[in-house]
C-alpha cells in the first residue's frame, strides 16, 4: 500500500493541503484563505484542525510546509515571510509536530515548488534539473542526483538573483541587472508602459480600456498573439532576458531538464522564442541539446505537492 503525506502550502492569499501518495498523485485537498492578521499561533491551529478532517490524515506519515521567506529548513524556522507580515522567527515545525504528533519538514516555497516540478513534470525519471519560477519575483530550486540541492548555508537556487546586465537596473537585493528586474511582474509592465509613452499600440490600450493600471502580463500575451508591435517588442525583451539566464544555468549545471513554472511563463512562445536564440547563441551545445526545457503543467499544484514530498529529499 502506497504510503501518504500531507503537504502545505501557505501563500500570502490562499494555504492549500493536500494529502499526495507515495507517487506524488494527490489524494484528497481543500484550501483555505490566509489570514495575515491573525497571529501565527492561530493560523497554525486552525490549519491543523482543517487536515486533520481529512479522511486519510490518521494514515500520514509525515508533513511537508512550503513558505515564501527565509526559511531555516534544519530547525523549520520561518525567519521572516514576505506574504505574512507576523511571521518572524516561528517555530513551525516545532509548533506543528506538538499539534500533530508527526514528523514536520518545513522549507522555502520555491524549494517545494522545485520538488513538485521534479515528481509532477519530470515524473522522477531524471537525474539533475532545475526549476525556474516565474512570477511577482524570479526564483527556483536545483534538483542534483534526484535530491534538492540547498548548498552550504542553506540558500542555492536564488535564481531571481543572476546577473543578465552587468549595469542594468537597480534590484531590491542590492544588485544590479538581476534577471528578476527584468523578468518579474511588475517589472515587465512598468516596461510596457514606459514603451507606451513614445510609442503607439494598437491592442494594448484597448484591451486595458485606457487605463495604464489594467495592463498585466496576460494582456500584453493577449495583445501579442493579435500581433501589437509594442506587446511584442516587451515580450522579446523579456524572452532574451530569460534566454541569457538559462544558457548560464545550462552551463553550469548542464541539467537534464528545466522546467519553468509561475504566471508568466503562461506566455508561452512568445518568450521561448526570443529565449531558445540566446541560448542557442551563449549555452555550450552538448549541454543544451541534452537540455530539455518544458513549461510546468501543474503550477496550481507544484506548491503543495512538492511540499509533501519533501520527506523525499
Amino acid at each position: 500500500m502506497s504510503e501518504l503525506y500531507l503537504g502545505i502550502d501557505m501563500g500570502g492569499t490562499l494555504i492549500k493541503m493536500a494529502v499526495v501518495d507515495s507517487k506524488a498523485n494527490v489524494v484528497e485537498e481543500t484550501s483555505v484563505y490566509t489570514d495575515i492578521k491573525a497571529s501565527p499561533k492561530t493560523v497554525i491551529k486552525n490549519i491543523a484542525d482543517i487536515f486533520k478532517k481529512f479522511k486519510n490524515y490518521d494514515k500520514v506519515k509525515s508533513i511537508g510546509v512550503g513558505i515564501a521567506g527565509d526559511v531555516d529548513y534544519k530547525k523549520g524556522l520561518v525567519r521572516f515571510s514576505p506574504n505574512l507580515p507576523k511571521w518572524k522567527n516561528i517555530q513551525l515545525k516545532k509548533e506543528l509536530e506538538k499539534l500533530t504528533k508527526k514528523t514536520v519538514y518545513v522549507d522555502n516555497d520555491a524549494n517545494t515548488a522545485s520538488i513538485g516540478a521534479f515528481w509532477l513534470d519530470i515524473k522522477n525519471k531524471a537525474d539533475n534539473m532545475v526549476c525556474v519560477t516565474l512570477g511577482t519575483g524570479v526564483g527556483g530550486g536545483i534538483i542534483i542526483n534526484k535530491k534538492l540541492y540547498r548548498g552550504s548555508s542553506g540558500t542555492a537556487g536564488e535564481i531571481g538573483h543572476i546577473t543578465v546586465e552587468a549595469k542594468g537596473r537597480k534590484c531590491n537585493c542590492g544588485n544590479s541587472g538581476c534577471s528578476e528586474t527584468y523578468i518579474g511582474v511588475k517589472h515587465i509592465i512598468k516596461e510596457a508602459v514606459n514603451i507606451l509613452k513614445t510609442k503607439k499600440s494598437k491592442y494594448i490600450m484597448k484591451l486595458a480600456e485606457n487605463n495604464v493600471k489594467n495592463i498585466t502580463p496576460k494582456l500584453l500575451s493577449q495583445a501579442a498573439l493579435k500581433g501589437d508591435i509594442v506587446a511584442n517588442h516587451v515580450w522579446n525583451n523579456v524572452g532574451e532576458k530569460l534566454g541569457i539566464l538559462l544558457a548560464s544555468l545550462i552551463n553550469i549545471f548542464n541539467p537534464d531538464n528545466i522546467v519553468l513554472c509561475g504566471g508568466i511563463s503562461n506566455a508561452g512562445k512568445l518568450l521561448m522564442i526570443p529565449a531558445k536564440k540566446e541560448i542557442k547563441a551563449r549555452a555550450f551545445k552538448t549541454s543544451a541539446n541534452a537540455c530539455k526545457i518544458v513549461i510546468s503543467k501543474y503550477t496550481s499544484k507544484l506548491g503543495v505537492v512538492g511540499a509533501a514530498m519533501l520527506v523525499k529529499n
